[in-house]
This record gives structure tokens, C-alpha cells and sequence, in this order.
């Protein structure tokens, strides 16, 4: 019996948000502060400080989901590809809220103030749960009665 499968939508699906991530964690979050300069602090509370160690910022928290995308596409159940795309969506909802309370309450200054870094992160993020929810579709060849033909059955999983 031979299965193969066809993911490549899945697939194309997660390297396009991963590239968004990674570029995102570069971009403008804000009108005055990148990503990889905004530190960690910014999704638990109105501080839109700045830090030069990578590692404590949201952009390097954008770089490390990216990292669990790749990681992701050796999964074929696609639920840590999911995972990933759930973290992200989180973290830009999470910076949503803050920048909304940053910007005293007022949707229109928050959304005019929100960069593309931001945008990036949410983008990659819908479209990660996207791709870990696309089914692969295997084909599974079945030997019938006749040993020398086989039958195609094709299966969603």
C-alpha cells in the first residue's frame, strides 16, 4: 500500500506567515516604537518603553512564533501549526487592548497609531489557523483481488 499526500496549500500557507512574522518583528508597531525595540511589557500594561535586548521584545517574541511555524511543517496534523497561529492572534489582540488603553480609550487615535508590524502579526496569525486547519488529502492505493492492478481510493484525514 503507498500513501501520498498533498499539502502544498498548507504549506505555502504557513511560509507566507512566517515571512509576515519575521518581517513584522522589524516593522513599526507603533507610530514612535518597532518591534524589535517595543519590549514585552507593552502587552500586559499601558508601557510602550523601550529595550535593546531582542529577546525581551515583541518583535523577538514574533521571531520565536515564526520558529514554531517552521517547526510546524513537519506536523501533518497541523495542530501545532494551529498553536502557532493562535499565539499570534493573542499577542496582537493582547497589543490591541493595550494600545486602545494607551491611547486614552479612543478607537480612532489607537487604529491610526497601529503600525504595520502589528497588522503583520494579526494577518499571520489568521492565516496560520487557516493552514492548520486545511485537511491534506491522501492518496491511498489499495491492492485489489488481481495482484497486478490496484485501486486509487482517495481519503480526507
Amino acid at each position: 500500500m503507498m500513501v501520498r499526500t498533498n499539502g502544498s496549500g498548507r504549506v505555502l500557507a504557513s511560509v507566507l506567515a512566517v515571512v509576515a512574522l519575521v518581517i513584522g518583528a522589524f516593522q513599526g508597531w507603533t507610530s514612535f516604537r518597532t518591534g524589535d525595540k517595543l519590549t514585552l511589557h507593552v502587552l500586559t500594561g499601558v508601557d510602550f518603553g523601550a529595550t535593546g535586548d531582542i529577546v525581551k521584545t515583541v518583535g523577538g517574541l514574533s521571531i520565536l512564533i515564526a520558529l514554531v511555524a517552521v517547526v510546524a511543517l513537519v506536523d501533518p496534523s497541523g495542530w501545532l501549526t494551529r498553536l502557532a497561529g493562535a499565539a499570534a492572534v493573542i499577542v496582537a489582540v493582547m497589543f490591541a487592548i493595550e494600545a486602545f488603553r494607551y491611547y486614552g480609550h479612543h478607537f480612532d487615535t489607537a487604529l491610526h497609531n497601529v503600525r504595520a508590524g502589528f497588522w503583520l502579526e494579526l494577518g499571520a496569525g489568521v492565516l496560520l489557523l487557516l493552514a492548520g486547519s486545511f485537511n491534506s488529502r491522501r492518496a491511498v492505493v489499495v491492492p485489489t483481488a488481481d495482484e497486478n492492478a490496484e485501486t486509487l481510493v482517495e481519503t480526507r484525514h
